[in-house]
């Protein structure tokens, strides 16, 4: 078996400190054990192996070995193996022949040696430039771009952790996986080459992600059908997309503009808008939900920078950007069309604290500057990143990941510095001119109620599969 580097050549976007040297060790063996035993796919039906994101997120965050060693024994269990028939052994993919493989599950572990050996002979970006970027890997039967958005953005996560890490090995399985995935649409991502960033050209001034999302929420052709309660993702996702939804997301989304000195701003807006779609979009007066498939928008989006980073054509980076649009539109369509209203987070605490009485935890000294139990002395983040750690769901300490990141970046930003919440002199949704930084911690506090603070005694709770845009999602709530 040809093998590309298994390492960690790059920390992780957060490097929070580890307790140990082997920390980084174990990583790797795991991560690498991963690749050579499993296929990408837990279930025929396109159920995704998420084992090497919660191994890498959980290192990321400050894990320990023995923590590391718990999550692999814990999800190997339940993963096919790499090579699903004995008759997949005599699948050869080659330059000549992938094109025929593409959608084939079976091809899966031939697809990994490939790209292993793409890799290793022209490196990360000429080969991500060839086979996901270029117009012969996005002719029509092929939709490389398309396979690596879809799949509620797997592929594009997958991939995402290798170019974060400048893991190889991950990128090879990355690739793999957008091969075997299939698109759910390829209109809404009609790669257009000529369409790209500007070279060191000026901003461009077109609307934002949030203007743009404005526009989904009024356009009578992306009107949800009637709300069924047992309809799978899938199902929901063809109904968005039927009697010209297709073409109309696709026409929205072509009018995002990028130019090369915007790239950054633009992530910048990804981030505050999956946030507002996971965290905003519930019931006045209600308890929060949080969505299953939104959710990924929060745990994919933290890769758009390391793309960029790694990426050498603009216009490959113009066309992540872009392509990332169109699954923010399908799945918010997908779910319904949920509304954001920031007053929804906005009016959260940013003071959550784990579920016990606070004397439980601090016994202060009178020599101390400050007193954790009152709440203008109390940053709840450490609480939030150990008992995330944790979470049984790896989900959960993903989408923390994210928002410690997003925090980091932007949890300075004062009411009024969020870009996009303004067009023609009005709020794009309610709510986010008065927005600020501190929507992350917010978030990150709705997140461990919500998910259950398992550490200290609560149990795990669930995601929200009900679709919650329709209104119908909610007449049954207690």
């Amino acid at each position: 078996m040809s093998t590309v580097s298994h390492r960690l050549l790059r920390a992780g976007v957060l490097n929070l400190p580890r307790p140990s040297p082997g920390c980084k060790t174990i990583t790797e063996n795991l991560l690498l054990k991963d690749a050579q035993a499993h296929h990408c796919f837990f279930r025929a039906t396109g159920l995704h192996n998420h084992l090497s994101h919660h191994i890498l997120a959980a290192y990321d965050l400050g894990a320990t070995p023995a923590l590391l060693q718990k999550i692999y024994d814990d999800e190997a269990s339940d993963q096919r193996p790499i090579v699903l028939e004995e008759q997949d052994k005599e699948i050869k993919v080659t330059a000549d022949s992938w094109k025929q493989y593409v959608g084939n599950q079976n091809a899966y572990s031939g697809f990994f040696e490939f790209f292993q050996e793409c890799i290793k002979a022209d490196g990360v970006p000429t080969t991500l430039g060839e086979y996901i970027f270029s117009p012969a890997a996005n002719e029509s039967g092929t939709n490389m771009l398309a396979r690596l958005m879809s799949g509620a953005v797997h592929p594009f996560i997958q991939i995402g952790y290798g170019l974060e890490f400048e893991n190889d090995l991950l990128v090879a399985t990355g690739l793999a996986q957008t091969a075997v995935t299939n698109p759910r649409s390829t209109v809404i991502f009609e790669y257009k080459p000529n369409s790209s960033t500007i070279p060191n050209g000026k901003p461009t001034g077109g609307p934002s992600v949030l203007e743009l999302l404005r526009e989904v929420y009024e356009s009578p052709k992306l009107k949800p059908p009637p709300y069924d309660s047992s309809a799978l993702i899938s199902t929901r996702l063809e109904n968005a997309l039927r009697d010209g939804g297709a073409e109309e997301v696709q026409r929205i989304s072509s009018k995002l503009q990028i130019s090369e000195s915007e790239i950054n701003s633009k992530i910048e807006e990804y981030i505050w808008t999956v946030t507002l779609l996971l965290f905003a979009t519930g019931k006045e007066g209600r308890k929060p939900r949080l969505d299953f498939f939104l959710m990924h928008l929060v745990t994919s989006s933290i890769f758009l920078e390391s793309y960029i980073r790694v990426l050498e054509d603009p216009k490959q980076k113009a066309a992540v950007l872009r392509a990332y649009l169109p699954v923010v539109i399908s799945l918010v369509l997908a779910r319904g069309r949920p509304k954001i209203n920031a007053d929804l987070i906005m009016n959260a605490s940013d003071k959550v604290r784990p579920p016990f009485p606070v004397e439980a935890s601090y016994k202060n000294d009178s020599t101390s500057i400050g007193n954790p139990t009152r709440d203008d002395d109390y940053n709840p983040w450490p609480a939030f990143i150990e008992t995330s750690l944790y979470a049984p769901d790896s989900h959960v300490l993903k989408t923390m990941r994210t928002l410690i990141y997003a925090a980091r970046e932007y949890g300075d930003t004062p009411a009024g510095g969020v870009p996009g919440t303004e067009t023609d002199g009005s709020e794009t949704h309610p709510g986010v001119k008065k927005m600020d930084g501190s929507l992350f911690v917010r978030a990150a506090g709705v997140l461990m109620n919500y998910m259950g603070w398992t550490v200290h005694g609560q149990p795990a709770g669930s995601w929200d599969r009900s679709a919650l845009g329709w209104e119908e999602a909610w007449f049954n709530e207690e």
